[in-house]
């Protein structure tokens, strides 16, 4: 029972900086790719929750059975707690900033996807116009000269 609120607190911690780390590369920070940025996934915010509970879950864990510890440990908990609570806030609270980034990203993301779509359908509008136009004159152009190419004399002088 000495070791089981400091293994359930390592790995949270551990878990957290897992979740830190598929963020990241979920964001696309290393290659540039803004474009292919997602939303956070519910996994990824559901791996966040368990995290939470794996790194607060050791606190009252110690404090319920606070006297069957040993006494060495029961000092190192005590001399740890502190540093140890710092340490997991700061991870959640990285957990939330890098998942708030991604979100951020990808809503930047989505609206270029957009904007590009946009562009490239008002891009194929245009060139629609232009060759139904140029059409259309070609067609004027051949209906001039075949009336110009009419046999049958002016009765208008």
């Amino acid at each position: 029972m000495n070791a089981v609120p400091a293994i359930i607190w390592i790995i949270g911690v551990v878990s957290a900086l897992a979740v830190c780390a598929i963020t990241i590369a979920r964001s696309h920070y290393h290659d540039g790719e803004n474009l292919k940025v997602r939303p956070v996934s519910w996994a990824v915010i559901g791996a966040h929750f368990v995290t939470l509970v794996l790194v607060a879950l050791p606190y009252p864990i110690y404090l319920q059975h606070k006297d069957t510890i040993g006494a060495h440990a029961r000092a190192l908990y005590e001399k740890l707690g502190w540093p140890s609570a710092i340490i997991a806030i700061s991870v959640i609270m990285l957990e939330l900033f890098l998942m708030y980034m991604q979100a951020r990203r990808a809503m930047l993301a989505q609206e270029a996807r957009n904007t590009a779509e946009q562009q490239v359908e008002t891009a194929t509008r245009q060139e629609d116009a232009v060759q139904k136009y140029r059409t259309t004159q070609k067609d004027d152009t051949v209906t001039k000269d075949a009336a110009e190419d009419d046999d049958w004399p002016s009765t208008l002088v």
